[in-house]
């Protein structure tokens, strides 16, 4: 069992390390050499000198490795961590050195063996959790660059920890886990990706060395993640934090990165967060050096005017067709539902009551879709309408209705509706008991006429 280093040796070998290792060196056969090491790795260890016997350690590893004998190594590293009473320093040590010299380990069997054990030695030890760590990096490299073996790659990174890692400095730990997000996302496993992300804050990216690199690959992992999923707003917000990080304004993406968020914006569903949004990059100067024609796209979803999907496809397709944006299918569909959209709040603006024909006209859609469309927004709270089949009209309350608020959760909506379900309260009382009074007469007349 290993034990804590101790404050003072009980004996110093330092002199008899200086007598003896220059005696050792002579010898011809390097096993015999290592016996002699290791008869003083046990004196040092069994009296606690603990810089005697890093330097005992240090002999063993470099005549094994000299002498290629990386099988003998191998054993040895499970020998010594175990050993009665080993200082954690001296584990530590010799972890330390064996990492350093894997470069000159060319047998990749032999090497996945010798790190596999240290895996093994390291596991669950606090002391050497930073040690595991980079072993298990340089494995997972391994399976994924000499075997192509992503899903190996993954389970081994991905096991790490490394965020509880004390000893391990800040911007390695996120070096640690932008690699993890990095291979996850490799794999099309955005779940796992999407946890591992929240592992990292944003805020926390500052103060060090490579923060702003470190800053913009997160940010791009999380606009893949977003991009997945198709949260749009999410891709502006975190578009809109990549193009203020010094020198990606020099990046050759750097232009496509303004047109994907004017793009992404109009993309995302109406709510008075977007509806900030678009004002924000309104005011933005450096979407002035954009193309007109897509900064105008901004004026068109904001301007309560109709707009025609077969003019914007028009003048559009070309850019469309180059922005990698619209190759997604979907992505398409949606700016079509948008307009849709857009076009049914300016009617809702203007119109009290409109007839579904005359809706889905404006529309440019069946009755049948102008219908479902109205029902959706009403659900989202956008609008609030009611349709009459029987007269094939569509009613819109714009009193419900406040703009830049939710009519579902706005205290003078709720007032609204509670006085309106009064009202139609009694109003349906009244109707019935009309209904029940007209029954009655319509009975005592069948019953006169039975008489007669």
């Amino acid at each position: 069992m290993s034990r804590e280093d101790p404050i003072k040796a009980e004996k110093d070998f330092s002199a008899t390390l200086d007598e003896q290792f220059p005696l050792i060196e002579k010898l011809p056969d390097y096993k015999q050499k290592l016996d002699k090491y290791l008869v003083l790795e046990k004196q040092t260890r069994q009296s606690s000198d603990l810089a005697s016997s890093k330097r005992v350690i240090e002999k063993i590893v470099s005549t094994l490795i000299n002498n290629n004998d990386w099988d003998y190594l191998n054993d040895l590293i499970t020998l010594l961590s175990k050993k009665h009473g080993q200082l954690k320093s001296s584990i530590q040590y010799l972890i330390q050195l064996i990492i350093e010299n894997l470069v000159k380990l060319e047998n990749i069997d032999l090497k996945i063996k010798l790190i596999e054990t240290i895996r093994t030695v390291t596991d669950k030890k606090i002391f050497v959790e930073v040690e595991r760590a980079h072993v298990s990096n340089e494995l997972s490299e391994i399976y994924l660059e000499k075997f192509n073996d992503l899903d190996k790659a993954v389970e081994i990174l991905c096991d790490l920890q490394v965020e509880t890692y004390s000893l391990m400095p800040f911007q390695e730990k996120i070096e640690y886990i932008l690699q993890q997000i990095n291979l996850t996302l490799r794999k099309g496993d955005y779940s796992q990706g999407k946890i591992l992300s929240r592992k990292i804050l944003l805020k926390s990216l500052k103060g060090f060395e490579k923060a702003n690199e470190y800053k913009s690959i997160y940010l791009k992992y999380l606009i893949d993640i977003n991009t997945f999923e198709y949260d749009y707003i999410e891709i502006v917000k975190n578009y809109l934090l990549l193009i203020e990080i010094p020198n990606i304004e020099t990046s050759e993406d750097y232009e496509n990165y303004l047109i994907s968020i004017i793009y992404y914006i109009i993309l995302s569903p109406y709510d008075p967060h977007q509806n900030d949004l678009i004002s924000k990059i309104k005011l933005n100067s450096k979407f002035k050096k954009l193309d007109s024609k897509i900064v105008k796209l901004l004026d068109i979803f904001t301007t309560d005017e109709l707009i025609h999907w077969s003019n914007i496809e028009s003048i559009y397709k070309n850019y469309f067709n180059n922005s990698a944006v619209f190759k997604d299918e979907k992505n398409y569909k949606n700016l079509q539902k948008r307009i849709i959209e857009h076009n049914l709040r300016v009617i809702n603006k203007f119109y009290q009551v409109i007839k579904l024909e005359r809706l889905s006209y404006l529309l440019q859609l069946s009755i049948e879709e102008s219908e479902q469309y109205v029902s959706e927004l009403v659900n989202k709270g956008m609008i609030v309408a009611k349709i009459n089949r029987p007269q094939g009209i569509v009613k819109f309350d714009k009193f419900k209705h406040i703009e830049g608020s939710d009519p579902r959760t706005s205290d003078n909506h709720i007032n609204a509706l509670l006085n309106n379900w009064c009202y139609d309260i009694d109003k349906l009382l009244e109707e019935v008991d009309s209904i029940g009074h007209l029954i009655n007469k319509e009975e005592m007349m069948y019953g006169l006429k039975q008489k007669a």
